[in-house]
């Protein structure tokens, strides 16, 4: 595999780039990028741990996919492990064990990170790990048998979780007729067509340089990463140069219920059409996510809450639990709120959540404002803190084309956000724009989509 798309090693680099905070060169504000000349982007960060996380990110996923080849990208996260044509499963094991290493996969809908922690004089060789689980695949008939059972058995629990078939139906509902309406793991027809001739060109295909990022962060060094890199991912042509087509990013406002009264929950989600991650006005969406808190019954806790609507469900036991939740692509979101309620409680919470959304684009105040300003910045704080995290994270904006923005000029761009200004934005996301909602479970209290949409305006005098 790859034979036909190698060349000699050349670490020859298009462009180094290096982004620093204010002052000295701090951990977690310090972030060396570089091409190679296949287009492959290598990105370091500085952060203080004793470990270094190595990850390798692939613009992949059911937004990159067809019909027929949908749930390949997730196929190839159960064969990554398998051995290679230079060293066998075994081997592959044991070099993990030997540099004291902790290697996972995981495939979402726009990308698929591979990740290995590891002691920071031991990164480099990572990358040799990181090769080996993707451009050096040795695969046969027998392996994707294998791994077609166990992703069939990964289909069965899934289908067997309330809240992954609640979200899987809820993006086939707002985005219906697009790749990102598409199940991660495919449908179960695509699984059993999967054979290693489709496996092989479809890796050959998509897993091409300008589709890749290695972000490192810990402390390893910036040059011996982009030097192993070199050796081992600049081996592959870059063909063919360019963006790779990720599908419209239509949202639909619409409903989707699946009910089954056996359940002793309802789970439901009701979200709106958001800014994508590389939005201007991503910081500000999170600051109003987190206006809108959190609340589960084993928290206990009743009037002292702080967000309005936790109040409402807590003092009269509306959920069993909610969150409010923003999920971010390249340009295109959703947010709203997830929760699990009793089946007779549906109609309550759902306009306990609504009163509050309604709060937000017309008597927004100051305190509120804060508020969730210092809990957005909690949150982006315990990313740049976490050497996993943040190599997550720099993958994600290197793919997007995003620069790495250091942590205190986040949070300046956190506290930038002013009352009047959150109000514009909820207005524009929220107020008087349909939803789209996905209800799983006892559903017999659940207002009608209707209902819900008329819910999203007040009518003022």
């Amino acid at each position: 595999m790859f034979k036909s798309i190698l060349k000699s090693v050349n670490i020859r680099v298009c462009k180094t780039s290096a982004r620093r905070g204010s002052g000295a060169a701090r951990a977690g504000s310090f972030t060396q990028t570089t091409t190679l000349s296949n287009e492959l982007k290598v990105a370091t960060q500085l952060v203080p741990s004793p470990l270094a996380c190595v990850t390798l990110s692939v613009a992949g996923g059911p937004r990159y996919e067809t019909a027929a080849t949908n749930g390949l990208t997730h196929f190839v996260e159960h064969l990554a492990f398998k051995g290679s044509r230079c060293m066998n499963e075994e081997q592959f094991k044991r070099g993990l064990i030997d540099m004291d290493a902790r290697m996972t996969v995981h495939t979402s809908r726009e990308q698929q990170v591979f990740s290995v922690e590891v002691k920071p004089e031991c990164a480099a060789r990572a990358v040799d790990m990181l090769y080996n689980a993707i451009a050096d695949l040795d695969l046969n008939d027998s392996k994707v048998h294998h791994q077609r059972e166990n992703i069939c058995r990964e289909l069965a629990d899934a289908d067997a979780d309330p809240k992954e078939v609640l979200f899987d139906y809820l993006h086939a509902t707002a985005f219906q007729g697009t790749p990102l309406a598409q199940r991660v793991i495919g449908p179960t027809e695509n699984l059993q067509r999967f054979d290693a001739n489709i496996v092989t060109n479809f890796i050959c295909e998509n897993y091409t340089p300008y589709r890749l990022c290695l972000a490192t962060a810990g402390q390893a060094d910036h040059n011996a990463m982009v030097y192993a890199a070199g050796t081992t991912f600049g081996k592959i042509e870059a063909v063919p140069p360019g963006e790779p087509e990720q599908g419209p990013d239509r949202f639909s406002g619409s409903q989707i219920v699946f009910r089954e009264d056996s359940m002793p929950f309802c789970h439901a989600a009701i979200t709106f059409e958001a800014p994508g991650y590389c939005s201007p006005d991503y910081y500000k969406m999170l600051v109003l996510q987190h206006m809108m808190g959190s609340w589960e019954r084993s928290q206990g806790r009743g009037a002292e809450q702080a967000a309005p609507v936790a109040q409402w469900v807590a003092l009269d036991r509306l959920c069993e639990h909610y969150e409010p939740i923003y999920l971010a692509y390249r340009d295109i979101g959703l947010w709203g709120v997830y929760f699990v309620a009793d089946k007779w409680k549906l109609d309550e919470i759902v306009s306990s959540v609504q009163e509050q959304w309604m709060n937000m684009c017309i008597v927004l105040t100051a305190k509120e404002v804060a508020r969730g300003c210092n809990l957005a910045k909690m949150s982006v704080a315990r990313e740049y803190a976490s050497a996993v995290r943040s190599a997550h994270a720099l993958g994600r904006q290197m793919l997007y084309g995003c620069p790495r923005v250091p942590l205190d000029e986040v949070f300046k761009c956190l506290e930038q956000a002013s009352a009047k200004q959150l109000r514009a934005l909820a207005d524009r996301l929220l107020y008087d724009r349909c939803p789209a909602v996905a209800v799983v479970g006892p559903s017999e209290t659940m207002p009608d989509y209707l209902r819900i949409r008329s819910g999203m305006w007040w009518l003022r005098l």
